[in-house]
Order: structure tokens, then sequence, then C-alpha cells
């Protein structure tokens, strides 16, 4: 609740910083409207159901494509946390890949994919697994030794030790990682929506600055960030019962 009082101060800071630069002109209202336009640009699009249909169509390539890069970034690093040499060799190439702007696939997958679902989830699913990758692969790789021993000692197989100690004591690490490609999965999804058209809030933002709508354009904007914060809460609603014995047992030391 701390957090969000803080957040939510810190929007309205900047929405009075916002209304007072506008209504003193020192930016023209034809680049930066004012509030009530943007307001009223806002509330024509939640009570139209064209925009519903182009909202969703973000949220589901969105939500998609992050969970598939998850899925695949978690399964390659415990893969690779296995295979020492394996791990090592996919470094270099993590480190390339990864400084890949996502939609520079785009032209390149345009003659491999065309202008399909497929195009779409490509780019999504390439941006975002690299946090959680690094993320997860860092974390299983710097397991306290003493719980490893341990284990060994107990007879625990190599793979055992994978899923029943390492995975649990890296999965808060990890979902710092799943925080950092929400974030991506929303870059991802709005700009390859913006280069390809069709629908979705993206391509709605590239048409509303080319027909100079700055109204509609801040709106979606807004909207956009909106739905960055939504994703922020629901990586944390899912990681409280997975990895949030760490917050817990942080507290629980801090009480002592």
């Amino acid at each position: 609740m701390l957090l969000l009082a803080r957040r939510t101060f810190g929007l309205l800071i900047f929405l009075v910083i916002w209304e007072i630069v506008t209504a003193t002109g020192l930016v023209s209202p034809d680049y930066m409207p004012r509030l009530a336009s943007i307001g009223a640009a806002i509330w024509a699009f939640v009570t139209s159901g064209d925009f519903w249909l182009n909202f969703f169509a973000t949220v589901q390539r969105m939500l998609i494509g992050l969970s598939v890069a998850v899925v695949l970034a978690i399964a390659v690093a415990l893969v690779a946390a296995r295979f020492a040499l394996l791990r090592r060799a996919l470094e270099p190439i993590t480190d390339i890949l990864r400084s890949l702007p996502p939609p520079a696939l785009v032209p390149l997958l345009i003659f491999v994919l065309g202008i399909t679902p497929a195009l779409f989830y490509f780019v999504i699913i390439f941006g975002c697994m690299w946090a959680t990758y690094i993320s997860a692969s860092n974390a299983l790789s710097t397991v306290e030794p003493v719980q490893v021993n341990t284990a060994k000692i107990y007879g625990l197989t190599d793979w055992q030790i994978l899923w029943q100690i390492r995975l649990p004591a890296a999965m808060p690490e990890i979902f710092t990682g799943i925080r950092l490609s929400a974030s991506v999965s929303l870059l991802a999804t709005t700009a390859t929506e913006m280069l390809l058209g069709g629908q979705g809030l993206g391509a709605m933002i590239y048409n509303a600055g080319f027909s100079l709508l700055w109204d509609q354009m801040y709106a979606l904007r807004l909207i956009i960030g909106l739905l960055g914060i939504a994703m922020n809460f629901l990586v944390a609603a899912v990681r409280y019962p997975l990895a949030g014995w760490q917050s817990r047992y942080s507290a629980m030391g801090a009480a002592a």
C-alpha cells in the first residue's frame, strides 16, 4: 500500500506540472494538449467498442509472448545450470542477441513469416526472454554451496538438487528478471504494432500521430503506461506465493 501511495503521489505531481506548463502556454497545445483534452480522448476510447478490440489484441499478444518467453528462458537456464559447458557456450551468444532491439527483426521476419501472428509473437518472445534467462542462469549457478552439499549428503541426484534446491532458491531473482521481461513485452508489442499496423494500441498510436491527433496519441500513451503498471502488479501477485518467502523471511529477521 505504501508503494502504491508513493506512485500515486508521484503521478499527481507529474500531472500538476503538466497542467501548469500547458495552461501557461509554455508549450503549444498543438504538441502538448491540456489534461482535459486528454481525459476527453480517454473517455471517447473507453466508450468505444473498437478501442477494446485493439486493447485486448495488445494484451493477448503481450501475455502469450511473455508467458512463452518466461517458460523457454527458465527451461534453457535449468539445462545450462546442469551442464556448465553449455552455460559458458551460451554466454557470448546471449550477450550478442540481447543487444538487438526486437523491432529490428521485423524487416527480416516479414520475408520469412509474412505479416502473421507468428511474426508478432516471435518478436515479443525474442525481446522478453533474455532478462529472465540471465536472471535465472545467474541465480541457479550461485546457490549457497552449503545447501547443495547437504543435499548430496542425503543422496539427492544432480537433477533433484536442481529442481528441489536450486530452483526454489533462485525464484526471487528469477522474478526480478520476469518483471523486466514484462516491461519489455509491452514495449516490443506496441513497437511491432506500430511498424506492422492492423489491430493493437501501437497501431492506434501510429495512426493518431500520423493524423496529428495529439490528444488521442497522449491518451493512448497514458493507457499503455497504466497497462504497464497493471503488469507489474500481476507479476507481483504471481511472485508472492512462489517467491514471497524471501520477503517474509526478511521481515521476520527485521522483527527479531
